[in-house]
């Protein structure tokens, strides 16, 4: 029943028929009752079916393989160019700070103990 299917179209068409055979007048009981057996089991079938595709893709982004690799360099680099900006800022705080006569390494302590818990 369920071990023929090796795609999750494939398994999708079988639940669409089992849903229709169901729903039909007439069905008995033990029918139905098999129907949802066989269900169960191709549900399970695609959530393997789903784990294999989500383990190959995982497989070909670590080798490095497709646009995956593109897009993470391009996104690495705004990334970047984001940090040095927030730098920038936060020395330009710090400064602003110590100007004002306030010790820049109190504020700096509740962060790094919140760091280390």
């Amino acid at each position: 029943m369920t071990g023929t299917y090796e795609t999750y179209d494939a398994v999708r068409a079988r639940l669409d028929e089992i849903v229709d055979a169901v729903n039909a007048e007439g069905v008995t009981l033990d029918e139905a009752l098999a129907l949802y057996e066989e269900a169960v089991k191709l549900g399970l079938r695609a959530c393997d079916l789903s784990e294999e595709d989500a383990q190959a893709l995982a497989d070909d982004a670590a080798e490095g393989g497709g646009d995956a690799a593109g897009e993470d360099g391009a996104g690495s680099a705004d990334a970047g160019e984001a940090e040095s900006a927030g730098g920038d800022d936060a020395a330009g705080e710090e400064g602003a700070a110590a100007e004002d006569g306030a010790d820049a390494g109190d504020a700096a302590a509740p962060a790094a103990m919140s760091a280390q818990a």
